[in-house]
């Protein structure tokens, strides 16, 4: 990062800068010898010693470099210049600012006395410079920073005696000292820093919590090829031990291809919580994590991904990969193959199971083509169709009685669609289908599930306009959709009951029934464009054949979005089950913002006995200095605070930090015994140039 800010003081010494204009009252430009050109408002040219000497918007030029000054007398024979006042020296990769330089345009060497450049986002300043080689520079009494506006005091900078720097490959310093303002912070008597793409350098994490006790966490990363990137984990926690780990990241800019491995081992100290059960436990000392990701895209048509977890123990993510629990409970592994043709989409696909403590449903593997709905050339007729062949094994978890099994399923599908309007508003799709699965083997030996369709849909739409509604004349529309889809799908095959039972597949039987339900919208203009501000569907299905004591309705559905103001969004689902009258789920999700101020959400998420969760996040930009967040989770059922807390950001010129607290409450287990409170304090900081890299405690 600093080294950074060195290359771009760097790129500048490299005797680089911008240039100014000047304005020309009266202008005597000698003939030019070599290369070099001037210009000024006063220029002076003695033959007998080949100096010329230039005042007042002195511009001074040769080749793609520009040096402006306020005095400037320069040898055309050796074209070596000599600038006071106002310096500015410009060339390809960067410029220098000063008072007093002393530059050789021929040899592209200099000296210079309390200079100062940018090469953005870098600001640079020193006592001294010189070029002392064809591309190697040294500063003397040197600081560089990303603070834009030193006048104000700079928050972050860097102090070196020595700074010597090769542009684009390397910078060393001698006795650098980091300021957090104007207090130094850790000072190094030599450092070298690669200036080739992000280079290496260190990012460590100290802090403490009640799970891991006091520990820091470092890492050290490097590019040490254009496409390839390492980094090097080591970890510390008073109380589990030390982890060690390895990763490698891959990328070639311009390319199509990118992906990691990381390895992590800890020999885990208390790999135990106090309050847990050691003799039902099956987690060691010895945890590791193992994750591996790819994705390559040879064109737009066609794409590779692969993901591969290898995990010690089923905590282990709970415990140290805390983000990577939360995305996903069970990490998946697989290997996908995709291509889009014209209208249809093929997959070849591998998932297989890596952890013997997880259950896991392979495919090993699976190959799937889904065609896309389509006319058959002009006689109205519409045809989809899919069809599948894999190998696919349901293992289940090593702590489980039930047996495993595998099966060979093939399975195709296809149908028929006439659309049509009748009396000009009736929108009518009948279709015809039929879908035949096969399997190896089943509850009793294998054989054909063969379902045939027929089926027909009914929907129109109605709608009213008000032209004019309000204090702001705005016209609105509403839109409403009834519909009705009927189905009869007989079986003459296998039943359910009688199929290894992998995915939603397995579970297709015979059905007579009617989806029934009614679509409302309610649209607005906003600018040019049809709005919604609201889209509410709700529906049910009608059995006409069921089984014995089943009811006809079973349950009612409703889906609905509402944007009733700018920067306001409501969504609600939920199922209403009819026999019992009782509310089985229902979710709801606010969202409210103003751009760049404030942002809040609520969520809301209710399944009958068994969860009623509540979540409330709100975010608050005071100013461009001040943001604020809060957040609270709280389980209903349990009647438990699950998490709570919230964090302050300061943003400086160049320097940001945030402080804040994550609490979690003690509960009590279903098994009786306790958990204990957990908490965390954050503080991180970092360059506003550079946001990916931070430090941070907790």
């Amino acid at each position: 990062m600093v080294g950074g800010l060195i290359a771009g003081w760097m790129l500048s010494l490299a005797v680089s800068v911008g240039a100014a204009t000047s304005v020309v009252e009266e202008v005597v430009s000698p003939p030019p010898v070599g290369q070099v050109e001037i210009e000024a408002d006063k220029l002076e040219y003695d033959d007998a010693s080949g100096w010329a000497e230039g005042t007042g918007n002195v511009r001074v030029r040769r080749s793609m470099d520009s040096l402006t000054a306020d005095y400037v007398r320069v040898n055309m024979s050796s074209e070596e210049a000599e600038a006071f006042g106002n310096v500015v020296l410009t060339r390809p990769t960067g410029v220098t600012r000063g008072a007093h330089l002393v530059y050789n345009f021929r040899t592209q060497q200099g000296v210079s006395e309390d200079m100062g450049g940018v090469a953005a986002p870098f600001y640079w300043v020193s006592e001294s410079a010189e070029r002392v080689s064809t591309n190697t520079y040294v500063l003397h009494d040197a600081e560089v920073t990303t603070c834009q506006y030193p006048d104000r005091g700079r928050h972050f900078h860097v102090k070196a005696r020595e700074i010597t720097i090769r542009p684009e490959q390397w910078m060393k310093a001698k006795h650098a000292v980091w300021y957090f303002g104007r207090v130094p912070s850790f000072y190094l008597p030599y450092w070298r820093r690669s200036l080739k793409d992000a280079g290496c350098g260190w990012q460590i994490e100290p802090g403490y919590s009640t799970r891991m006790g006091a520990y820091a966490l470092s890492t050290y990363g490097c590019t040490v090829l254009p496409w390839l990137r390492t980094e090097t984990h080591l970890d510390y926690r008073t109380r589990r031990g030390v982890g060690v780990g390895q990763g490698f990241q891959w990328h070639q800019p311009g390319t199509t291809w990118s992906g990691d491995i990381d390895l992590y081992y800890l020999d885990d100290k208390r790999p135990i919580d106090p309050d847990e059960d050691a003799a039902t436990s099956d987690i060691g000392h010895s945890r590791h994590r193992i994750r591996l990701r790819h994705s390559y895209y040879p064109s737009v048509n066609n794409y590779v991904l692969l993901q591969a977890f290898h995990l010690s123990d089923t905590d282990v993510q709970e415990d140290f990969f805390e983000s990577e629990y939360r995305y996903g409970y069970q990490p998946d592994n697989y290997l996908i193959y995709t291509h889009r043709g014209d209208g249809y989409l093929a997959h070849l696909q591998v998932r297989k199971r890596l952890n013997d403590f997880y259950s896991k449903m392979e495919r090993l593997p699976e190959l799937s083509v889904d065609v896309f709905r389509q006319p058959i050339g002009t006689s109205g007729f519409y045809y989809e169709g899919a069809a599948s062949l894999g190998y696919l094994q349901q293992n289940w978890d090593e702590s489980s009685t039930a047996e495993d099994y595998a099966s060979v399923r093939g399975d195709t599908s296809h149908r028929f669609y006439y659309p049509y309007k009748l009396w000009g508003f009736l929108n009518m799709v009948p279709r015809v289908g039929y879908r035949g699965t096969w399997y190896s083997d089943g509850v009793d030996g294998g054989g054909v599930r063969t379902l045939v369709e027929l089926g027909h849909e009914v929907s129109f739409k109605a709608f009213k306009i008000w032209p004019q509604v309000g204090a702001s004349q705005s016209a609105y529309r509403h839109i409403v959709e009834p519909y009705a889809n009927y189905t009869y799908s007989p079986n003459y095959g296998l039943t359910p009951s009688e199929i290894l039972q992998f995915d939603g597949v397995d579970t297709l039987g015979e059905g007579h029934f009617v989806e029934l339900g009614v679509r409302n919208k309610l649209q607005t203009k906003r600018g040019d464009r049809a709005t919604d501000l609201a889209d509410v569907d709700i529906f049910t299905y009608y059995s006409i054949e069921r089984p014995d004591g089943e009811d006809a309705v079973e349950d009612i559905y409703l889906d609905s979005e509402f944007y009733p103001l700018a920067g306001t969004r409501l969504d609600l689902d939920g199922r209403f089950n009819v026999p019992e009258r009782s509310l089985e789920e229902f979710n709801t999700r606010l969202w409210l913002w103003q751009d760049q101020v404030w942002s809040a959400s609520l969520e809301q998420r209710y399944l009958k006995d068994r969860s009623r969760l509540w979540a409330a996040t709100l975010n608050w930009k005071r100013n461009a200095r001040w943001g604020y967040e809060t957040f609270v989770r709280y389980e209903g059922e349990a009647s438990r605070l699950e998490e709570y807390g919230g964090y302050v950001q300061r943003n400086y010129d160049c320097l940001s930090w945030r402080s804040g607290i994550e609490i979690r409450p003690g509960y009590a287990r279903s098994d009786g015994s306790e958990r204990d409170d957990e908490w965390r304090v954050m503080i991180e900081f970092w360059l506003t140039a550079f946001p990916g890299a931070r430090m941070r405690v907790r």
